[in-house]
């Protein structure tokens, strides 16, 4: 008996949720003692097959992952120690969409419950991504088209990697950010999407600066590295020679938001046209190329270049600050 009871509220607990199918998308009902013939939804069977209930960490990054589902709904509050990613791709009535959807509700789609989740970061690569009816504790990354906010509250900040990004979300007037809104993560990112890197740590930052790296990288928080960072290879923007590294954010109007610090035991510049703007860099930077810029920028250390000619090339800002020598060696 108590097997089928048990049975019974699971079953209930599934079929009332996925009322998100139907005309009007929603999401987890609360548990009712019913039976699930009494209580099922026209499209119940595809939200089915298309959606995941959880209760755990590790069960919502896989839900939330690019092999995961549409629909991805908590029935408790849940803590992560990692960043929380939502990636991939997936339809909804035959149009894109993905949802995390942090509450219970009865069965007039009022909502009886909501949870919290918290992560260190949330970071959002899925078109149309839309958060409902709880609560996200930690900043919010946009890095795709169509992001979402309904009845719901982020107790942090949110980025988006491009103007564009945020034109297109739609934040409802129930739902609470208690910080910032930020666009425009990278200077220059309408123009630069498609070749930009936005990094958060060390290893991300070496790649991107690499010769496989992109023409610009951002950064979104303070970095520290044991080893040299190396900017090398040859790379173009709006068809001239040109590479970036930006550790800051900025508003709509290109007014620096947030500024970063780099730390490494040295910086490499083999790159033409390199400019570091809007953030400091803790060490000395050895340049070997020429047209090095600073920008809006502190180097908490030396700049040594390569010879006469390199030195002669390098453009330092009226606003941009080196605290030891500038020479060639």
């Amino acid at each position: 008996m108590k097997k089928y009871i048990g049975l019974v509220v699971v079953l209930t607990l599934l079929v009332s949720m996925f009322a998100g199918c139907t005309k009007k998308e929603e999401t987890p009902t609360a548990p009712a003692e019913t039976t699930p013939e009494s209580t099922e939804p026209a499209a119940a069977t595809d939200a089915v097959t298309t959606a995941s209930v959880v209760t755990e960490g590790p069960a919502l990054i896989s839900a939330l992952s690019a092999d995961g589902a549409w629909l991805a709904a908590t029935l408790n509050d849940i803590t992560l120690t990692e960043d929380l990613v939502v990636e991939g791709e997936f339809m909804n009535k035959d149009k894109i969409a993905r949802k995390l959807a942090p509450y219970t509700q009865d069965a007039e789609h009022n909502i009886t419950a909501s949870f919290t989740i918290t992560a260190p970061r949330m970071i959002v690569k899925s078109e149309n991504f839309k958060f409902q009816g709880g609560t996200f504790i930690g900043d919010i990354y946009v890095e795709a088209n169509g992001f979402q906010v309904a009845t719901a509250t982020v107790k942090g900040n949110i980025y988006y990697a491009t103007e564009a990004y945020m034109q297109s979300a739609v934040i409802s007037e129930d739902s609470n950010i208690e910080n910032a809104q930020i666009g425009g993560m990278a200077a220059e990112a309408t123009d630069a999407v498609t070749t930009a890197s936005i990094v958060t740590d060390g290893p991300a930052l070496i790649n991107a600066l690499s010769a496989k790296g992109t023409w610009l990288a951002a950064t979104l928080n303070n970095i520290t590295l044991t080893e040299d960072l190396v900017v090398e290879g040859e790379f173009t923007n709006k068809d001239k020679i040109a590479r970036k590294l930006a550790p800051y954010t900025q508003d709509a109007d290109h007014n620096i938001t947030g500024s970063f610090i780099i730390r490494a035991p040295k910086m490499i510049v083999k790159s033409e046209n390199f400019k570091f703007q809007g953030g400091t860099f803790v060490g000395d930077i050895y340049v070997e190329a020429n047209g090095f810029q600073l920008s809006t920028a502190t180097v908490d250390g030396n700049v040594y270049y390569a010879s006469q000619a390199i030195m002669d090339s390098a453009v330092l800002a009226e606003d941009a600050v080196v605290t030891g020598v500038k020479e060639v060696k």
